[in-house]
């Protein structure tokens, strides 16, 4: 591993830079659910811009500190170039295609509501916009004013240039958590279809 790498990912281990399927199947089965998550970046960024601590504080550190692997990895998959889609040829009419094709609805409707179609069908379209907005470095300067604010008294709103960029800046975040996800179910389907046999 070059010195480079070590440097542009620091939240990630070696194994997970290398492979960084690894780390979200860790995180989004095993450590937190979407849905929990989306609720405590929410409470985080609003503590951000309030004077109010909204959800619980302590978590907040921790917190963006998943932000950061989050980031981290979703940088890897942009450099990569990488994609992944949750979508189902329609023209498959099988019985096993047309679950899935339910299976992906119903994910979309309740946990991917901020995606568009193309950027579920295509998660390097949202990687670009994503990097293109801000780049890694400028996100993991947003994440740490973000969360350095949420515990002061003074807003974020009130220092940074333009107080209507949290607006921009949480649908990204928001974004970035439903894309990972999105990412290890891809990985999981994948894996049950591959390792699924037909008698």
């Amino acid at each position: 591993m070059s010195n480079k790498n070590k440097l542009r990912y620091n939240q990630l281990t070696d194994k997970q830079i290398l492979n960084p399927h690894t780390f979200i199947a860790d995180f989004c089965r095993y450590e937190i659910d979407i849905e929990a998550f989306r609720t405590q970046i929410h409470d985080l960024i609003r503590s951000a811009c309030s004077t109010i601590q909204h959800g619980k504080s302590e978590e907040y550190f921790y917190n963006y500190r998943c932000l950061l692997k989050l980031l981290e990895a979703g940088h890897i998959f942009f450099c990569k170039s990488t994609k992944f889609s949750l979508h189902c040829a329609s023209s498959n009419a099988s019985p096993c295609a047309k679950d899935l094709t339910r299976y992906y609805n119903v994910l979309i409707s309740t946990h991917f509501k901020s995606l568009s179609q193309e950027e579920i069908k295509n998660t390097h379209c949202f990687f670009k916009d994503f990097f293109s907005f801000l780049s890694l470095n400028e996100w993991r300067l947003m994440l740490s004013r973000i969360v350095e604010y949420a515990y002061r008294r003074t807003t974020i709103d009130e220092v940074i240039e333009d107080g209507s960029a949290m607006v921009i800046v949480k649908e990204y975040l928001e974004k970035l958590i439903e894309v990972i996800y999105l990412i290890d179910i891809t990985q999981t389907v994948l894996y049950v279809s591959n390792t699924t046999t037909v008698n």
